[in-house]
């Protein structure tokens, strides 16, 4: 088993430790009854890990117009599911939906997990809610297995490696971290990475990510193409976009 806290060194007087029942989110939340169904199926149990403010770590809060970092929340979520990536994703994206404060949130089965941020903006009409800008989550880390890219991934989410000035430096380092190991899965190279570099090697990965649904696209296009001059020129072109992604992964991996 792992012991989150002792990956996330959070200061004792920020550490919850409760249970998040389903209750809660069937009474104080509209969810959908494919929601519904998934947190009732899919999901074993939910604990609250953490809770970081002002009072409790001494970091100053920022309040705008577009952005509230005045907490940041750190959940735990135990799936059902023997493998962690679908589900995972699934039940990062469920908490952070409808829990409006910045919030990282773990999930987790049996032999790996995934942690997920994101960037959550005021809805403009309507204060109380808030707006999903982009998620980012890991890939499937496993418990059974060490790789030096997670360590240096775990050292990056300690406190004292956080940049602690105001409580929205605090919830980009995390947003950092994760960044940096999805490059890293990328580029063999764990680098902790300067906060504009991060934003950028993040546009990287996005492209990325674009360029591998076009190759999917046309891969599922080549199946229904009945002319063979149709497959090939199909084929062409997933062969061009294949080489886009290798010129991506080298910016990807420049200092």
């Amino acid at each position: 088993m792992i012991d989150y806290n002792n990956i996330l060194q959070l200061p004792a007087r920020c550490r919850v430790e409760k249970k998040l029942t389903k209750a809660f989110f069937l009474k104080h939340y509209a969810l959908s009854t494919s929601e519904k169904k998934f947190l009732a199926e899919k999901i074993e149990s939910m604990r609250w890990l953490g809770m970081i403010t002002p009072a409790n770590a001494n970091i100053k809060s920022v309040k705008t117009d577009q952005y509230d970092y005045s907490l940041i929340n750190v959940f735990l979520v135990s799936l059902h599911a023997k493998e962690v990536e679908v589900d995972g994703k699934k039940a990062i994206e469920l908490l952070q939906k409808y829990l409006p404060d910045q919030a990282l949130v773990i999930a987790e089965t049996e032999f790996d997990f995934m942690v997920g941020s994101c960037d959550k903006r005021i809805n403009q009409a309507d204060k109380n809610k808030r707006t999903i800008e982009r998620y980012q989550i890991t890939a499937p880390i496993s418990k059974l297995y060490k790789k030096e890219i997670h360590d240096s991934f775990f050292e990056r989410l300690s406190f004292e490696q956080l940049d602690t000035t105001t409580l929205e430096s605090t919830y980009k380092s995390y947003i950092n971290a994760i960044v940096e190991l999805n490059s890293a899965e990328i580029t063999g190279s764990f680098r902790k990475r300067p906060a504009l570099r991060t934003q950028e090697d993040l546009r990287l990965l996005e492209r990325i990510e674009e360029k591998e649904y076009e190759i999917a696209q046309l891969r599922s296009e080549i199946k229904k193409e009945t002319q063979l001059n149709g497959q090939v020129n199909l084929n062409v072109t997933i062969q061009d976009i294949k080489k886009e992604i290798e010129d991506i992964k080298k910016e990807l991996s420049k200092e």
